[in-house]
């Protein structure tokens, strides 16, 4: 299925997609924000700057913790 937009064609899966995303965009009411700390065996750590997500539900006060896994292979293509 083709939707002809003046001389622009678009499949449905494009219009879905476009759509999709102006959806997101829209509704990006909820800010939310977060400091990253990963710590090595060495006890060093570093921290990850980060900025507001224009996205998805506030975190809660106290924060998440969780575990960081390299994996390998590096892109994580396979189960980890």
């Amino acid at each position: 299925m083709l939707l002809s937009i003046g001389m622009l064609m678009l499949s449905a899966t494009q219009v879905y997609t476009i759509l999709t995303v102006q959806l997101f965009a829209f509704l990006n009411l909820l800010p939310v924000e977060a400091d990253i700390l990963a710590y090595n065996f060495e006890n060093a750590s570093q921290t990850f700057d980060d900025l507001p997500a224009r996205f998805g539900y506030r975190l809660p006060a106290e924060g998440l913790k969780g575990f960081l896994i390299n994996s390998k292979p590096e892109n994580a293509c396979e189960p980890i």
